[in-house]
């Protein structure tokens, strides 16, 4: 009987069995594991539920520790805000353009003493694939003009010495660009936002209207 029940537990654990244990480990580790592999993380929210609906069709927010950040695809709203600190069970998966998230199966709300999360500083370069997943400030020169992307949002384009990155403002985030009469081509700015892949494109997301500002 014994020996039974060790071989069903040995059964649950293999890759094709009924259940998948999920890993607990850091955000960073998490993002270097196989796609569909399931993971225990905790981490301080940095985008409130919903308020990327618009552009990623889901209720979702995102998640970052020290060592990196992801976003986490669900349907449900959840009354969650940023700064939170939270503890998310979920799936590897690809959203179908480049982007890794985590489909989340369960969350709780954490007592884990965790640092405050500041936006990372950094050039249109590194704000891409390097800091995927993590909330980031960038700055430069308008270099494209504002493009709608009706009816997920809008977009337009800055460039630093490094190069250039597109900005993808969600309609969900109630950010009015057409109303910011700076964002002009030439006018610097400066950007936070989280760092985000679309079909190979690099782009930072903006959260509220603070997060953009003239320079």
């Amino acid at each position: 009987m014994v020996a039974g029940l060790l071989v069903v537990a040995v059964w649950l654990t293999m890759p094709d069995g009924a259940i998948a244990f999920p890993q607990t480990c850091f955000i960073h580790s998490a993002r270097h594991l196989p796609e569909g592999a399931a993971v225990t993380v905790t981490g301080r929210v940095t985008v409130p539920s919903g308020a990327f609906e618009s552009a990623n069709l889901d209720a979702g927010f995102a998640l970052q520790d020290v060592t990196g950040g992801i976003y986490v695809t669900t349907q449900e709203p959840l009354s969650l805000r940023v700064g939170d600190i939270i503890q998310v069970t979920g799936e590897l998966i690809n959203d179908g353009h480049g982007q890794q998230m985590l489909r989340l199966t369960d969350w709780v709300r954490s007592r884990r003493p965790l640092l405050p999360i500041s936006p990372r500083v950094t050039s249109t370069a590194q704000a891409g694939q390097v800091l995927d997943g993590q909330m980031v400030t960038v700055r430069g020169q308008i270099s494209q003009p504002l493009k709608a992307d009706a009816p997920y949002g809008d977009r337009l384009w800055i460039r630093d010495e490094t190069g250039e990155i597109q900005i993808y403002i969600a309609k969900t985030t109630g950010i009015a660009p057409e109303e910011l009469e700076y964002l002009t081509v030439g006018q610097r700015i400066e950007v936070t936002g989280f760092s985000s892949q679309f079909d190979k494109n690099d782009e930072v997301m903006p959260r509220s209207r603070a997060d953009i500002v003239a320079q």
